[in-house]
């Protein structure tokens, strides 16, 4: 019989009750049976790139609703793969293993997908790569540095039939979407002129010089 371990999940729900009752008889504690209920459901993820973008990842990973786990944290400074366990010790009650080479996570099988918050170059190569190793991708905004890079990743989702999704957060929130939806149906009439203007409170971006290397920079 062939089947994966989500339909198998679904399959024997009936069986939850014993594991419930069996779980009690064997003196689990509530965080080990919390772990195994769902367990064959749960998705085991990793982030690539611990910088800017982290903190948009704690709380949405820390659900238990969300149902996954978080397998590795990823990135070439030491700091920062440091500073992230410690910022998730505050979501999650288990230690993911930090790790400093993205292929040593993409040939684990147990990784089912990845959170690619990598600087932009790598946002098209890092997805690709991990589509070929079998795992699911979401990769931060821009998908791509270039115009040939977007047409790559497509290929690429097309050949290794697997979900890709970039992240776009504001086209997606709901009062986004309303509003598009009302403009949509004439809230203000026929528009004949757009003026877009963007502002924050980012800083310049400085002129490159030679420096050492940073202390834990692999």
């Amino acid at each position: 019989m062939s089947t994966n371990r989500r339909d198998f999940l679904r399959k024997v729900t009936a069986g939850a009750a014993g594991v419930a009752v069996g779980g009690a008889a064997m003196g689990m504690s509530a965080k080990s049976y919390s772990r195994i209920i769902g367990a064959n459901d749960r998705l085991g993820v990793a982030i690539f790139g611990l910088g800017r973008r982290l903190g948009a990842y704690y709380q949405p990973i820390g659900r238990k609703e969300s149902n996954v786990e978080l397998m590795y944290l990823c990135d070439v400074m030491k700091s920062q793969r440091e500073r992230a366990a410690k910022k998730f010790s505050k979501y999650i009650d288990y230690k993911p293993k930090l790790e400093n080479d993205f292929r040593n996570i993409i040939a684990d099988p147990k990784v089912d997908a990845i959170f690619n918050a990598t600087p932009d170059h790598w946002h098209t190569p890092g997805a690709i790569l991990a589509m070929k190793g079998g795992k699911h991708v979401y990769v931060e905004k821009p998908c791509s540095h270039n115009l040939n890079e977007s047409e790559l990743i497509v290929a690429a989702q097309e050949k290794y039939n697997k979900v890709v999704q970039m992240g776009n957060q504001q086209r997606s929130s709901g009062h986004t979407m309303e509003i598009i939806k009302e403009i949509h149906n004439g809230i203000i009439g026929t528009p004949y002129k757009a003026l877009a203007f963007y502002t924050n409170k980012r800083g310049e971006v400085p002129v490159q010089k030679k420096v050492p290397v940073r202390e834990g920079l692999d």
